[in-house]
This record gives structure tokens, C-alpha cells and sequence, in this order.
């Protein structure tokens, strides 16, 4: 993917003068971007991440979606979230170093071209939505192979228990605490070892 002039990062921290690299889910320290605005205005909400909304690109519309993985997610994680879409310069962004390619990196601090500021980024996500610029999929409908029996959280929760501890099982546990006992009985396994590197 080549890097395009300018980025999109989303912050729940309005006015920042400079983006800092942070520790991720990766193990790494960076600034995260997109090349699409509308992506980036997903992740102006992040309580639960993954394990309440899923984040991605339909391959079938190639519009961005969230989709919602329990009845009334997409409130929980956006309703009254303020936040910032900041513009940040791509030459120093690289592309390829996570497992999902729509993300962009830098492991520099990046002083920000402007801001999008936003009151309430479920209002803001849903005038996407109406622009027909967003997907918004509500539980129990899914999207772009997320399965039906939840295993992708499985193998995420899994992976991240060996990466960041027991805490991961408390957070997955807030929101799906009937997959608790499948993510202890894969650990007990071994299973998603191959995947460890990517998530």
C-alpha cells in the first residue's frame, strides 16, 4: 500500500498539538493512522474495543463498517464520546507492519495539519451512516465473515491472555462472559499459537 500525504488518527483527547506513540496491543509503541477518514472516525470511541465492536472494510461495498457484537454496543462504545479526527502528515507513516492493512504506523511523534473536533461520536457516525459513507450493523446481523459463533473474539482473547495476562479474561467477561469458559478451554489447548504475532 502506498502511503498517501495525509492520515487519519482518532483520539478521545481534544486539542493535541502532538500525536505520541503508544504501547499497543502489538507490543509496539506507535501512532496509529488510516488513509480513510471515515475509518479513522470508528475509533473515536474504544471502550471494549474489539469485544464490543468490530472494525473494518466490507468487501462487498468497500465502505468501512462497525458492527456491533451484542444488542446495543454501538452506544455503549460511542454515545456521548468526545473526540478529535487529527490530520497528520503520511511521510513517516508505513504500511504492512500489523496484520490488518488498513493500518498505518509511525514510531515518531507527529505534529498534527488540523483537527475534526466531535461532540458526540455516535451522532457523528451515524450522519455517516446516513451519507452512505459508513456501514452500522446492528447484533445480531453480521458482516465480512465475522462468524456466527464468535470464535474470531475467542482467538483474539486467547492471544491476548498470553500476551497481556488474566486481565483480558475480566475485560472479555464484562461483555461475553458465556465465551469465558471456550477462551479457558483454547488456552488449556494451546490453540492459536500461529496467530500470536498478528493480533
Amino acid at each position: 500500500m502506498v502511503v498517501p500525504r495525509e492520515v487519519y488518527h482518532a483520539s478521545r483527547r481534544q486539542g493535541l498539538r502532538v500525536i505520541r506513540p503508544r504501547q499497543s496491543t502489538h507490543g509496539r509503541a506507535w501512532v496509529y493512522a488510516t488513509a480513510d477518514p471515515v475509518l479513522a472516525a470508528c475509533f473515536l470511541g474504544n471502550r471494549g474495543g474489539d469485544f464490543t465492536c468490530a472494525v473494518g472494510r466490507d468487501p462487498d461495498t468497500g465502505k468501512p463498517f462497525i458492527c456491533e457484537r451484542f444488542a446495543g454496543a454501538f452506544e455503549l462504545r460511542y454515545r456521548g464520546v468526545r473526540g478529535s479526527i487529527y490530520v497528520l502528515p503520511g511521510e513517516r507513516f508505513r504500511a504492512g507492519e500489523t496484520g490488518w492493512e488498513e493500518e498505518l504506523v509511525c514510531s515518531e511523534p507527529v505534529v498534527p495539519r488540523w483537527e475534526i473536533q466531535v461532540n458526540d461520536a455516535a451522532e457523528y457516525l451515524r450522519r455517516l451512516e446516513r451519507e452512505g459513507k459508513l456501514l452500522v450493523v446492528r447484533y445480531p446481523r453480521k458482516i465480512a465473515g465475522i462468524p456466527e459463533d464468535d470464535e474470531d473474539l475467542v482467538r483474539r482473547a486467547v492471544v491476548w491472555y498470553r500476551r497481556f495476562g488474566p486481565l483480558v479474561l475480566k475485560e472479555l467477561g464484562k461483555y461475553h462472559p458465556h465465551l469465558v469458559p471456550r477462551v479457558r478451554e483454547a488456552i488449556r489447548m494451546g490453540a492459536y499459537r500461529e496467530d500470536e504475532s498478528h493480533l
